[in-house]
């Protein structure tokens, strides 16, 4: 999607050079390209990571106001339902744009609905994350081994915390088989004939299909979550009194309460706000570059999909078997991999300075899709195994939403950062040294948590709100 917004941005901007000129110059990308914005102009590198802070921020407004909510009753299968639906939706839309392909409107058009897609995505993403700590917790082999007496205490956390990992990056390691199963279909078809010579894969109207084809995969693939769920399934009824508009801000609140008790969750709040941020901005920045030395080909993306796709489980199950030969902690794993990725911006970096090196060239890319595969894809399951580890049983709804607050509430910092950047400069390489300094200090805040202590605050903080509880009902 953000390659089609890119494609229609181009094909209705102008040169600032030429501005009575209509479209910019696709084959050399290196020349600017500006569009209509406000009382004036920007350009569309500016343009696109603008709208990833759009949407982020009012991600951010309605995560806040409904996480808290999946708590409760069946809220959260109904927040999931209705993200689905939206999600599905908007990523069908933009083929209703080539039914007049020449409305100079069609970028705007486009940027409406990739935000919308953008909240609906980041929305699922928040709520099925929030139901894997139950899914994990409640395995047979993991409630055998709560109640068994001849376990130490510290073997039974150690056992818990492996299986929540395996769980974690199972389920991480078959979304990228999705992501595989998609990204191989969509490049066998980008080389199907089309016109002389030609094939499909080089003509704008394939990504629009193949977002389609994505929504219908989503669709067909979520079905059988709502079907199969159990109706009874449900969590406790809403306080009285409470409503349903105010009650998500109030929960944030108490959630800031209440981890401020958790020293260590508290750390790695600040952390996640950090390298998720970076991570969401690499993605972006990626997409941008990676549109640009292409130009826009959609069947050289949907290569570097492929490959990316296939990458990503490998580093899932490297990082799962590497993990549970070598006894590696949790938390050393996603050292490893934060400091892997962040030498993707690092990379970058040397792109200021150097022509041809530093994400310049296609080569770069290609090596780019296999680096992010192997060490940026398993991030996601490791970063929530990590944070299943620090948040008190029974609150995980609210303690994810926050978490998934958190990561709205920061991602936007990084595109508005690098758009004014390369507003003011015209380069968007030079954005690389900020998102290198997020990772380098979400590095320093994990080193400093002590999972262990982090345990024992867990513990404590379970049984002084047993303690509250009974003298409640005394």
């Amino acid at each position: 999607m953000p390659i089609i917004l890119q494609y229609l941005a181009y094909k209705n901007g102008f040169n600032p050079l030429t501005p009575e000129v209509k479209g910019c110059n696709m084959v050399d990308t290196s020349q600017p390209c500006h569009i209509p914005w406000g009382s004036g102009t920007k350009p569309v590198q500016s343009m696109l990571l603008y709208v990833q802070a759009i949407a982020f921020s009012i991600q951010f407004l309605l995560f806040t106001t409904f996480s808290s909510l999946a708590d409760y009753e069946q809220w959260n299968k109904y927040i999931l339902l209705g993200s689905t639906l939206i999600g599905c939706l908007t990523q069908a839309l933009p083929i209703l744009l080539w039914i007049n392909p020449d409305n100079e409107n069609n970028w705007r058009t486009m940027m409406g609905i990739m935000i919308l897609a953008l909240i609906s995505y980041g929305s699922s993403l928040v709520f099925y994350a929030a139901a894997f700590p139950n899914l994990s917790d409640n395995l047979p082999i993991v409630r055998r081994a709560r109640v068994d007496p001849n376990i130490t205490e510290e073997k039974r956390q150690e056992f818990i915390e492996r299986w929540r990992n395996h769980v974690s990056a199972i389920s991480t390691t078959f979304s990228n088989i999705g992501f595989l199963l998609m990204s191989g279909i969509l490049s066998c078809v980008a080389f199907a004939p089309y016109g002389n010579n030609d094939t499909i894969g080089n003509q704008p109207i394939y990504n629009v299909i193949a977002t389609v084809a994505c929504a219908a995969y989503w669709a067909v693939n979520a079905i059988p979550y709502f079907v199969l769920t159990p109706r009874g399934r449900k969590g406790p009824p809403l306080p009285p009194k409470a409503n349903y508009l105010t009650f998500g801000w109030k929960s944030i609140v108490v959630a800031l309460r209440e981890i401020r008790k958790l020293r260590y969750l508290f750390i790695y709040l600040v952390a996640y706000f950090m390298f998720s941020d970076a991570v969401s901005t690499i993605g972006q920045m990626l997409t941008i570059i990676q549109g640009e030395l292409t130009q826009f080909s959609a069947q050289q993306n949907a290569l570097f999909g492929f490959v990316q796709s296939v990458t990503s489980i490998l580093g899932c199950l490297i990082f799962l078997w590497v993990s549970k030969i070598f006894k590696i902690r949790t938390k050393t794993s996603l050292l490893i991999i934060i400091g892997t990725t962040a030498l993707i911006p690092l990379w970058g970096c040397f792109g200021i300075y150097f022509p041809t090196f530093g994400i310049h060239s296609l080569a770069e890319l290609w090596l780019l899709s296999v680096w992010q595969g192997l060490f940026t894809a398993p991030i996601w399951a490791w970063q929530q195994t990590m944070l299943a580890e620090l948040i008190p049983k029974g609150k995980e709804n609210l303690f994810f939403g926050l978490f998934g607050i958190v990561n709205k509430a920061s991602s936007w910092i990084g595109p508005v950062v690098i758009g004014a950047i390369t507003d003011a400069t015209s380069n968007i390489w030079k954005g690389w040294p900020f998102v290198f300094m997020l990772f380098l200090i979400a590095i320093i805040l994990i080193v400093s948590i002590d999972v262990d202590k982090a345990k024992v605050e867990l513990m404590n903080y379970a049984k002084a709100e047993t303690d509250v509880a009974d003298e409640k009902e005394q």
